[in-house]
């Protein structure tokens, strides 16, 4: 018996029900449910002993208005409940687009692979609430996570196709094949390595690339390294702008338009990809962390490098060819491979500030 009532407890409409009547609204409502059912019980036990209390309708209109107040309270906490979570699932919609437009938030940081740990987390618990919105909204209010944080996170895993939102009508969130096998990896593989807004601007890449829109991808990928050299890897290199500064000087000579149009300037800094590589690759620690590679794994470094350097040329050049002809059935092509050769060449550049930030 204990266990069917724990069963019955447990099935997602139960819980439902449960998130209206204990609204306030819902309160209200079943205590006039209360009052509502003990007259009319009250009503039954009487009228065996006196019939003439059928005739005096004073005995049970009181019962039928609770009743009937009872049901109005209960109906607009079902419909707040309704319009609360269809609010939650536009706000999903509106963060998906927001990402489809590289509007970004730069406080969080995601992994390589798209989802990170919260993501994951979040995955875990629209599981356990069975994709029920109504559940899932209670459980990320009860769980360590804002409800923000979960739209973010759930429009971030719709993008990835970890899941599917339901229609403009719908309140049930789906968990595809793809973000149940997710939950079963373990969570060394979303660890943070990549920063939010590149990790979303890859994620953007893809997505553009799914929805057609080769040359898009191509600019997108292209730019992604564009930020992450300026305003996430080159940085890190001690005395970066004086150095890069020094460096167009030595360029221009006392061209002081020229050295003032192509100073450093942060993510504003008028350079080529090659050039920003070039300067990086020189400047930091990427050697040894390539020595380091070829000690433990790869036998030819110089190799290795040879490896990197043509990933940035072959991106340089398929964004310098897309933006001056149009090869046509080429796109499709194209963008998948610069994609994936940025998300190599991405990883390899962040696990290297990640193991440095965590040696020192």
């Amino acid at each position: 018996m204990l266990m069917l009532l724990i069963k019955i407890m447990e099935n997602p409409y139960a819980k439902m029900l449960r998130l209206v009547i204990l609204s306030p609204l819902g309160i209200i409502g079943v205590s006039f449910l209360f009052l509502g059912t003990a007259g009319i019980f009250l009503y039954g036990i009487l009228i065996a002993y006196k019939p003439s209390l059928v005739y005096q309708w004073q005995s049970w209109i009181y019962p039928l208005v609770f009743l009937s107040i009872s049901a109005i309270f209960i109906y607009f906490s079902l419909v707040s409940l309704r319009k609360n979570n269809l609010k939650f699932l536009e706000n999903v919609r509106k963060e998906e687009k927001k990402i489809k437009k590289g509007i970004f938030n730069y406080s969080d940081e995601s992994s390589e692979f798209g989802p990170n740990n919260r993501d994951v987390e979040i995955l875990k618990i629209i599981k356990d609430s069975g994709g029920y919105v109504p559940i899932l909204r209670q459980q990320l209010i009860d769980s360590p996570f804002d409800i923000q944080e979960g739209i973010e996170s759930i429009a971030k895993l719709s993008l990835l196709e970890y899941l599917r939102i339901p229609e403009e009508k719908g309140m049930k969130i789906t968990i595809t094949p793809k973000g149940l096998d997710a939950m079963e990896l373990p969570p060394i593989t979303f660890a943070s390595l990549v920063p939010w807004d590149i990790s979303l601007m890859l994620i953007r890449a893809n997505l553009l690339y799914r929805e057609g829109n080769y040359e898009k991808a191509i600019l997108e990928i292209y730019n992604l390294l564009e930020r992450a050299l300026k305003v996430h890897l080159i940085p890190t290199i001690e005395n970066y702008r004086e150095r890069w500064n020094e460096k167009i000087e030595s360029k221009v000579g006392d061209d002081e338009k020229a050295k003032e149009m192509y100073s450093w300037k942060g993510e504003k800094t008028i350079a080529s990809l090659n050039a920003l590589w070039n300067f990086y690759k020189k400047n930091s620690e990427l050697g040894k962390k390539w020595k380091a590679l070829g000690d433990a794994e790869i036998n030819d470094v110089e190799g290795m490098k040879k490896t990197m350097d043509r990933i940035v040329d072959v991106i340089a050049d398929t964004r310098s060819r897309y933006a001056h002809n149009k090869p046509g059935g080429k796109y499709k092509k194209d963008a998948y491979r610069i994609i994936k050769l940025a998300e190599i060449l991405i990883g390899v550049l962040f696990e290297n500030i990640k193991e440095k930030s965590l040696g020192s």
